[in-house]
């Protein structure tokens, strides 16, 4: 039986200058979004399905880009754990595919909850059916419940730190030290933007105008600093061809 740590259940600042704090950019080398692999497990085939069956095609990329990126630095600046965490790549990629699956169209607004933590429902109720262990469900759920939560104060567990690392660099281009220039070249590439700034912040502001209590609301500004994404601001028109 996997321990739980496998699946990310290890305890690590929810600061994530203090999270990253340790490490170096030099560690930052090129690296193509193709040297990265995509699950292919059945639990992973079946979660992608269901993912792009319901996210609209700019949120799967970001998905994407948010996997390839995270992994990545987890290569790079995480070597140890990646190598003896066997079944962490495919937490963490289920992570990334399910964890902004709350602003699907068929839940952001049928719910009065918050949309990552009516996310975290939905997660769990797929990869439940999915017979995915106990473990992996619950370190999905807890990961898209906070994969929000930016703070200075108390811990989150690693899956959930390097899940709010990926986005910061993607949404607001927060954390660009832990990547090549490079790597972000060939994963907007593989995966295009194709404005998707313009489509979260968006996002964003619907879910705030239609519960103005939502989860979204801790992170101040948060369209105005999605809008303002000046590392990915060249790549915006970045299209599928």
């Amino acid at each position: 039986m996997s321990s739980p740590i496998q699946y990310g259940w290890a305890a690590v600042p929810r600061d994530t200058a203090k999270f990253v704090a340790s490490l170096s950019s030099s560690n930052s080398k090129p690296a193509t979004a193709s040297s990265v692999s995509i699950p292919s497990t059945p639990l992973a085939c079946k979660i992608t399905a269901l993912a792009t069956q319901h996210l609209p095609l700019q949120t799967v990329n970001h998905c994407y880009r948010v996997y390839v990126y995270g992994s990545v630095i987890m290569a790079q600046h995480f070597p140890e754990q990646l190598a003896s965490w066997p079944d962490f790549a495919e937490t963490f990629y289920l992570t990334c595919m399910l964890h902004d699956i709350g602003t699907a169209e068929a839940f952001q607004h049928t719910t009065k909850m918050s949309f990552d933590f009516k996310g975290a429902f939905v997660a769990s109720s797929w990869l439940s059916e999915a017979s995915a262990t106990q473990d992996l469900v619950d370190a999905v759920a807890e990961t898209i419940i906070r994969h929000q939560d930016v703070g200075t104060t108390g811990c989150i567990t690693f899956l959930g730190a390097i899940t709010i690392v990926a986005t910061l660099l993607d949404n607001v281009g927060q954390c660009e030290d832990l990547v090549a220039k490079e790597t972000i070249e060939s994963v907007i590439k593989a995966y295009p933007r194709n404005k998707w700034s313009g489509c979260f912040a968006s996002t964003v502001r619907s879910e705030i105008e239609g519960k103005p209590w939502a989860h979204s609301t801790h992170i101040e500004q948060f369209a105005k600093k999605v809008e303002g994404n000046m590392l990915m601001e060249p790549y915006e028109g970045e299209v599928l061809p």
